[in-house]
């Protein structure tokens, strides 16, 4: 029987209670991401995850977990409590403002999340912190630029592609006053800009991406291999590789259901790079773990890939590049333009 929203977010605070509550250091738990946002009694497909971060007195920067529980996947974030030190740090940080602005709160046995609720509600639309989250956002994508201009292969290059992009399309939503998205981003990102006219722009990053010519049945074609790929790297993973925490076979809906629901929504396109993340995690770990005879396969799978979106030679590499920076330069102009003229942002 699939649950609504209402009760996932009960199920959360239950496990904040009886496991969360117990990790050394615990100061709170809030909840990050849809959940937020979606009326309680709307139902919650099975391969949604729920996001939530754990205040921690002593963590060590921000920490991913991904367990399941109860049919639910739960990813949770050990944060360490300086990123809540000030209703200025949260209001000015993009990953939490949002989600502290509106009633997150699952533990709170200090008070400090009630208490950063009640100023970052009230501040959250200002425009002196839209543009304090826009220049952070815009500060994670020059780095995310960087690590694309240091690119000495095909893969680390499309890895990185695929962050820039995200953090562009994070970007956009942060500027249309929207909370930001992972898995939807580039769903967002298309959502705001075609409110503000912009519809050329989400064609260029498309462009720019390399899945703008990809017809529906071409990625669909991607989904079995990045199953296939998902599985063998939950099977040999041993040694940690970014993002590695994703690999347990609980969370494999999250990706390739998760895929197919934009899909079905005529989202292909901007699916592609959600199942591109999860061949590219996926191959990583296979490369680094799998026996030597089971490595060529997936690499060629993922050479494929690579092949189709044009981004296979040196010079294909570079052009991506120059192509990148002059994107980046555009998405920070039309964010900066929709900020100045959103009327739901005030004063």
């Amino acid at each position: 029987m699939q649950m609504n929203v209402g009760q996932v977010i009960e199920l959360a605070r239950e496990w904040v209670e009886i496991y969360g509550s117990k990790i050394p250091g615990f100061c709170g738990a809030h909840l990050m991401g849809g959940l937020n946002f979606s009326p309680k009694d709307s139902p919650f497909p099975s391969y949604r995850d729920v996001d939530l971060n754990i205040l921690l007195r002593d963590g060590d920067g921000w920490d991913v977990h991904d367990l399941s529980y109860k049919g639910l996947i739960l990813e949770y974030g050990s944060v360490n409590i300086e990123a809540y030190k000030s209703a200025e740090i949260v209001l000015s940080d993009p990953r939490l403002a949002s989600n502290l602005a509106v009633n997150s709160i699952l533990s709170d046995p200090m008070g400090i999340l009630a208490s950063l609720h009640k100023t970052v509600a009230l501040e959250y639309p200002h425009r002196k912190w839209v543009l304090a989250r826009c220049d952070s956002a815009k500060s994670a994508a020059k780095d995310s630029l960087n690590e694309l201009s240091q690119s000495s292969s095909p893969i680390y290059g499309f890895s990185n592609l695929g962050l820039l992009i995200f953090d562009l399309s994070g970007l956009i939503a942060i500027a249309g006053l929207k909370p930001p998205t992972n898995r939807r981003s580039l769903v967002l990102a298309k959502e705001v800009l075609e409110t503000w006219g912009q519809t050329d722009l989400h064609e260029e990053i498309l462009k720019v991406y390399g899945s703008a010519p990809f017809s529906k049945p071409e990625v669909e074609a991607y989904l079995p291999i990045c199953a296939i790929a998902f599985d063998k790297a939950v099977e040999v993973k041993q040694t940690a590789v970014p993002y590695g925490y994703k690999l347990h076979s609980h969370v494999k809906p999250y990706f390739i259901d998760g895929a197919k629901e934009m899909i079905d929504e005529g989202h292909h396109r901007e699916a592609l790079i959600w199942i591109a993340a999860g061949i590219l995690i996926s191959t990583n770990a296979i490369l680094v773990d799998a026996q030597e005879d089971e490595k060529p396969m997936f690499l060629a799978n993922a050479y494929q890939l690579l092949s189709d979106i044009q981004l296979i030679t040196p010079e294909d590499i570079e052009s991506r590049i120059q192509q990148a920076r002059a994107l980046t330069d555009h998405v920070f102009k039309i964010a900066d333009t929709i900020v100045s003229q959103n009327s739901e942002i005030m004063e």
